[in-house]
């Protein structure tokens, strides 16, 4: 940890007056961490839960009570919270921000939830005036002490992502005015209101309003578009609500049926959310200073640092657009507004800039036979390479894009150092460590061994019934079908599981409705919680999800789940809690499904850790006799993620508890 952000912490943590009511807070694991008692749950309330602050909020002031190593360095040096309000220095931006500030705080209390919001706040000083940071909270209250409250929020500073929503908004203006004069009809469509805004030629040579709502009805009523394709361009805006990003064809509009290449773009929100969407329409024509012009437009918007036109036949080319990491050569010939060799710049850039390893592909990927044959089946393509500047490789990416004249192209190249950083941290971060067991058919005899030990389980509890109750009642009778059932596809999964010649053969995809599938977990979860003593809560959160049928291998999902449940149900003591908490969010067509899993159980030790995720290995601690099994729960668990696509995370503390969290998603059926 660092040093310097905890020393500070623990001053700040020490004088608060919140250590001497630790029997305030509402759960005692919260007390724990805010204490700092536990060694391990510290470091991980310093690095692994983002930035994070305690603060108490009366009388207008906010005044902070602990932050973590996080806060103090990703927050702190740009807004201190140390107090707000008041004479401080930082203040609420204005009243609605403290007013929407004091809403979230009593809708945390009211619900008992976490609450969620933006607010700006802003200081002034003689030498940078007015500085104004926009923060994102998500917030639940932890203690209550009289009449003061304590609150625990995790923090993010989203000023930047702000500024750069608004650059998009003053682009997009730009690029409405450049589309009236490319000849392009171009509007924008919120997606919540339907209401659509068209741009000042569609108002003027389609008599069309300033504002139409219900959009796309009143056009389609009016002519504009034909009937045969109503329908289709009705689907088309269901599918923004879904989230595609892009959608385009050729039809035929106005009264006179003229053809028009017609497109949609969609912008999202911070949170993936589709919010508005961009349409234009341009004239489907072969008229090359028309196409050169929509294309120039739509590339320039996209920041590329170096824009060439390039005709296949002659090997001429242009520049359209440069930046500071254009070539010398193609900057010069920039600025002369000269025509070049593409062929000649080439070999020089590659000569001259591009990394060692990367110039014999970069030359193949390059050469105009080739980009010809590849834009016979496709409309763009792209590669990223390496350059040397400075003594550094720097990424970037080359992108192909065919023209309506089949003998032209668009050249693009972009910098994507931090795309590339981000993926290397990706793939850091997901990177498996099992160096002991690789082969695919020691996962599926894991698999199949896993699924045994659950049906053991399901036997046990039906034993467990039988022997304890002379004549059973309704409840038992009702228990003995749910596991009579458990059983059953238990014993198909083994069977299925046993055939499998490949762990990720896609003929083991099927459609399946997953809210059914959680609810088979749910019942497995509920008889066994009942004969331990153990509460066991299922919050779900399907908020705007129409469609939860989706296209995946269940037979690999519903083992995953079935795995971090019974091992919470294994090392729980009775008379613990155990939370299911499960969130599903759609996006592009897909179905994005969060399974959290947090109990009260005995946890894992620090040494045993590194360990929890291989193949036949268990703590030697138990709670009861139910904590027998093969050590293969997380094992599998993760095995199955990997193959589809998923992560699990696990955080755990001995005599605490454990969190397990699954992230999966699918495509929608």
């Amino acid at each position: 940890m660092d040093e310097k952000a905890v020393n500070s912490n623990k001053a700040v943590t020490e004088s608060s007056v919140w250590l001497e009511r630790l029997a305030a807070f509402s759960n005692p694991q919260e007390a724990a961490i805010f204490a700092g008692e536990n060694e391990i749950v510290d470091y991980f309330f310093h690095h692994n839960m983002g930035a994070i602050i305690y603060f108490t909020y009366n009388g207008g002031i906010l005044r902070m009570e602990k932050g973590n190593a996080q806060y103090e360095r990703e927050i702190k040096p740009d807004i201190s919270f140390e107090e707000v309000g008041g004479g401080s220095e930082w203040q609420f931006s204005d009243e609605q921000e403290e007013k929407l500030f004091a809403q979230m705080l009593i809708a945390a209390e009211d619900s008992g939830q976490n609450a969620e919001g933006e607010v700006w706040f802003r200081s002034f000083s003689q030498c940078c005036g007015f500085q104004a940071f926009c923060i994102s909270f998500r917030l639940h209250l932890v203690a209550k002490y009289q009449s003061e409250r304590l609150f625990c929020a995790q923090i993010q500073n989203t000023t930047k992502q702000k500024h750069a929503f608004q650059n998009v908004s003053d682009n997009e203006n730009k690029f409405r005015a450049a589309a009236d004069h490319a000849n392009i009809y171009a509007w924008e469509y919120d997606i919540a209101t339907k209401v659509m805004r068209p741009c000042s030629r569609c108002m003027r040579d389609l008599d069309m309003p300033a504002v139409v709502e219900n959009y796309p009805e009143p056009v389609i009523e009016s002519g504009l578009f034909p009937e045969d394709y109503a329908d289709m361009y009705r689907h088309w805006h269901k599918r923004l609500e879904q989230g595609e990003s892009g959608m385009q064809a050729v039809i035929p509009l106005t009264k006179d049926r003229i053809p028009f290449h017609v497109r949609y773009t969609t912008e999202f929100d911070k949170d993936g959310k589709p919010v508005r969407a961009f349409g234009s329409a341009t004239l489907a024509v072969d008229n090359e200073k028309e196409v050169q012009l929509k294309e120039i437009i739509a590339t320039l918007t996209t920041k590329y640092a170096t824009v060439l036109k390039i005709d296949l036949a002659t090997d001429k080319a242009e520049a359209l657009n440069i930046g500071e990491e254009s070539s010398v050569a193609v900057q010069a010939h920039y600025y002369d507004d000269q025509t070049f060799s593409f062929e000649e710049i080439l070999r020089k850039y590659i000569a001259d800039y591009v990394h060692p390893d990367d110039k014999t592909t970069l030359l193949r990927v390059l050469d105009l036979k080739n980009i010809r044959n590849v834009l016979t089946h496709a409309t763009a393509f792209s590669h990223t390479y390496r350059i040397i500047r400075k003594q550094k490789p720097r990424y970037m990416q080359v992108r192909i894009f065919g023209m309506t004249d089949k003998n032209k192209i668009i050249l693009a190249i972009q910098n994507v150092d931090e795309v590339m950083s981000l993926q290397s941290q990706s793939e850091d971060k997901l990177k498996l460590d099992f160096e002991s067991v690789k082969a695919e058919h020691d996962i599926k005899n894991a698999l199949i061994n896993n699924m045994a030990d659950n049906e053991k389980d399901v036997v046990s509890i039906m034993e467990h019934l039988l022997t304890e109750n002379d004549q059973l009642d309704a409840e038992h009778v009702k228990r003995l079908r749910i596991n009579v059932k458990l059983l059953e596809d238990l014993a198909v999964d083994i069977f299925e599981a046993s055939h499998l010649e490949q762990i990720d053969d896609e003929s083991d995809k099927t459609g399946f409705e997953i809210k059914n599938l959680f609810k088979t977990v749910e019942n497995f979860a509920q008889v066994i919680a009942g004969m331990k003593e153990i509460d066991f809560i299922v919050d779900e959160d399907f908020d705007g999800v129409s469609d939860t049928e989706v296209y995946g291998n269940m037979l690999y999902v519903k083992r995953i789940l079935f795995n971090i449940v019974h091992n919470a149900l294994k090392y729980s003591p009775a008379g613990s809690e155990i939370h299911c908490a499960v969130e599903l969010r759609e996006h592009g067509g897909r179905l994005a499904c969060k399974y959290k899993v947090s109990d009260e159980g005995i946890g894992i030790a620090t040494d045993f850790q590194p360990h929890m995720f291989d193949p036949f290995t268990q703590e030697n601690r138990q709670v009861d006799n139910w904590g027998n099994g093969q050590g293969l729960g997380l094992y599998v668990a993760k095995q199955l993620l990997d193959k589809i696509g998923g992560n699990i995370a696990v955080y755990s503390a001995v005599d605490i508890g454990t969190i397990v969290t699954v992230n999966m998603s699918f495509d929608i059926v």
